[in-house]
């Protein structure tokens, strides 16, 4: 017998229009730190514990996955969302009670996440719809790099038409660590490419997304690389940025796609409630969950990005 959730969201399917369910929608989204409260032994997560320099607690760790539960579900106001990737997020726990104890429960969401070498401990993570997105399998890409960085989270599975599609969600390192900073971006990034190339060769008609945060504008020959393969950033353009620093905008999270039969409708998800008054330079910026050391109440410093395909037929 199916779960009631399964259950329920077979009915919501077929109340919404035809429209709505020709499209699979995705979004990527950095959530910034979400931590659980309890340490990791071995990670460096001692200032997001209660007694740490960040007072984290249960209540400002479940307000935090009530919003991200929030946003998820107003991402799209036609149906949920079929597949999400997160970025910065702890462990198995946060996914678990992110699923399973916030509204995203009624909709019988599963997830798959990394367990990388980051010093600190976060990882990547998707969570998706088991009847929108079968998985077929999943696999963690551990860059070999000279320092420890986040691993890249493979996952492949059928859309509703049947169609395969691979998935790579990925976190970048920073731009501020200088030389060793860009080396460990380059070396990840060649070690991803090389395995979307295998993917592209197995497949007769391939279908990939690289989407998270590239922690970079991907710009003249910072995207090349990935247009030299065919891959199209769908967010490029969209305004004004998924993250704001000294009141200027920039897009740092991405979605690339590599298909000749996907159409594509994309953007970033600038609903109010994820952004705040920049008093010191005007307009918005995210409403972010700590200024340094300092507790801001919100949900995250980037905006997610996202995007609905329709996979055309096959001539």
């Amino acid at each position: 017998m199916k779960s009631p959730h399964i259950l329920l969201y077979t009915l919501f399917l077929l109340c919404v229009p035809i429209q709505a369910q020709d499209t699979f929608s995705l979004m990527a989204w950095n959530v910034e730190n979400a931590f659980d409260t309890l340490h990791t032994e071995g990670k460096q997560d001692e200032e997001f514990l209660p007694n740490g320099s960040h007072r984290w607690s249960r209540y400002r760790f479940f307000r935090k996955l009530r919003e991200i539960s929030k946003t998820i579900v107003a991402a799209d106001s036609l149906k949920p969302l079929d597949i999400v990737g997160l970025c910065e997020v702890e462990n198995d726990t946060v996914l678990t009670y992110l699923t399973q104890h916030t509204q995203l429960r009624r909709l019988g969401y599963q997830y798959i996440i990394t367990h990388s070498n980051d010093p600190r401990g976060i990882n990547v993570a998707l969570i998706y719809a088991p009847m929108r997105f079968r998985l077929i399998h999943h696999e963690s890409i551990r860059p070999e790099t000279r320092d420890p960085v986040r691993d890249i989270l493979h996952a492949t599975g059928l859309m509703p038409t049947g169609d395969t599609l691979d998935i790579y969600l990925l976190h970048l390192p920073s731009r501020l660590g200088g030389t060793a900073a860009a080396r460990n971006r380059k070396a990840a990034i060649q070690q991803l490419l090389q395995n979307a190339d295998s993917v592209s060769q197995a497949r007769q008609q391939p279908h990939i997304v690289i989407m998270g945060d590239f922690n970079d504008e991907l710009t003249g020959k910072r995207l090349k690389p990935f247009s030299l393969r065919g891959f199209k950033d769908v967010i490029k353009g969209t305004h004004p940025g998924t993250y704001k620093y000294q009141g200027n905008w920039s897009t740092l999270d991405h979605i690339l796609i590599k298909s000749d039969r996907i159409q594509t409708e994309s953007g970033i998800a600038n609903l109010p409630f994820l952004l705040e008054p920049d008093k010191t330079n005007g307009g918005t910026k995210p409403f972010r969950t700590f200024l340094g050391p300092r507790y801001n109440g919100g949900i995250s410093d980037h905006l997610p990005v996202w995007t609905k395909m329709v996979m055309n037929k096959v001539p």
